[in-house]
């Protein structure tokens, strides 16, 4: 018997242990080279797999750098429009306004209209509607060709224009129109406005009411909603919703039962205190009274959203979070919806306040208002739907002053 284990022999192709004669160790034929026609098992011609091992060996490095491009193609959703598309309109908007106060310039040099000096312009409502006009439009080519490029779709589809719910929710969005022109008609009654407001000085030029009456229900609605409901209410809705979920410390993922996130009680109040009380203080402050009050509201929202932020802060399981739908739309929490639409209702309100003489009266008129069409916007999916209303809203306003006025001719009975 030879001194080599018998695991460490050569077999034979039949299975017995080759034992070598003499000692010496006499290496059988490969029977490979004897039976050409037999492939071994495991070997396999060019281009063709093996049938006992399919899958082909592949280097750890390799494979890993393989699945790291695999993850790396697969796009993450984004909700859109967010804060830095915001940040971008602003840049064309100062580009679109500087290409009209170009215009202006130039018109100024022909004296059309009899105006020569900037000074003219501010009495000048065919300058006053032209300049404000003209940048409008110019920040609208902007965003149709700027934004497809950063969206990769439409700019009408991207800030969810959706014409064809609007058209089809007409009267409801007419009737809601209405709602708002009843609470006007109640606003001033029970928070009347000044007697005189700026406005007023306006309306009493030649020509100006029909002017002001054509704007009103076309360029003014169109834009103002693009700008704060197209735009500044779904990027702080988004921008809402990711703080909630740093603050619960959530990630994203499939959608909850009820199809929308919700966040736990802390964030919830983080957003509170970062909408009422600055609400607060925007309505002390718009009336140009109590400007202490407002210092102090404004420094009280300050320490007790830090306050609340720090009580809530903790550790929380993850637990998922869907930031588009299946049709790719943006999908927010209610309490980002709520406290957002609440926020951006008062600058809307604000931008208005040296119209109306900075009364509180009109001041909470429009942040209802504003709240009506945020409500609208984010119900409908359709910034068509919420342009509708203001629209709508703006065109029963100017019938009663145009009935009361007998067309615009007695501006003394406004």
């Amino acid at each position: 018997m030879s001194g080599i284990p018998e695991d460490e022999l050569f077999r034979t192709t039949e299975g017995e242990p080759y034992r070598p004669e003499n000692g010496q160790a006499q290496i059988p034929e490969d029977p490979r080279e004897t039976m050409p026609a037999q492939r071994w098992a495991g070997e396999a011609l060019p281009r063709e797999e093996s049938s006992i091992n399919p899958e082909p060996m592949v280097p750890v490095a390799a494979e890993s750098s393989v699945w790291v491009a695999t993850e790396a193609e697969v796009p993450q959703p984004v909700r859109i429009p967010h804060l830095g598309h915001m940040a971008l309109l602003l840049l064309v908007l100062v580009a679109g306004f500087a290409l009209a106060i170009l215009l202006i310039l130039i018109a100024l040099h022909f004296h059309v209209y009899g105006v020569s000096s900037i000074e003219q312009t501010k009495s000048e409502i065919h300058y006053q509607l032209g300049s404000e006009g003209l940048g409008y439009l110019f920040t609208l080519l902007g965003c149709v060709v700027v934004f497809p490029m950063v969206w990769n779709k439409g700019f009408f589809a991207g800030v969810q224009w959706n014409a064809a719910t609007a058209l089809r929710l007409r009267w409801w969005l007419v009737g809601a129109a209405f709602v708002c022109f009843l609470l006007a008609l109640l606003n001033s009654v029970v928070l009347p406005g000044p007697k005189h407001t700026p406005i007023e000085d306006i309306f009493r030029e030649p020509g100006a009411a029909w002017l002001l009456f054509g704007f009103g229900i076309t360029f003014a609605p169109f834009f103002e909603e693009l700008f704060f409901r197209g735009f500044l209410l779904p990027a702080f809705c988004t921008a809402f919703d990711w703080v909630a979920a740093r603050v619960d410390k959530q990630r994203e993922g499939p959608l909850r039962v009820e199809g929308r996130p919700r966040w736990a009680s802390g964030a919830n109040l983080v957003a509170a205190a970062a909408t009422a009380v600055p609400f607060a203080a925007a309505c002390t402050l718009a009336s140009k009274r109590y400007l202490l009050i407002g210092i102090l509201l404004f420094f009280a929202w300050c320490c007790t959203a830090a306050l609340v932020w720090t009580i809530w802060r903790r550790s929380t399981p993850a637990v998922s979070y869907q930031v588009v739908d299946e049709h790719g739309h943006p999908v927010w929490s209610f309490p980002a919806m709520a406290c957002v639409a609440l926020f951006t209702s008062v600058p809307f309100a604000l931008m208005h306040a040296p119209q109306t003489g900075f009364s509180v009266g009109p001041f909470l008129l429009l942040v209802g208002v504003s709240v009506v069409l945020c409500s609208v916007r984010l119900w409908t999916r359709s910034l068509a739907a919420s342009t509708l209303v203001h629209a709508s809203y703006n065109f029963m306003l100017f019938a009663i002053m145009m009935v009361g006025t007998q067309g615009f001719r007695h501006m003394d009975k406004m």
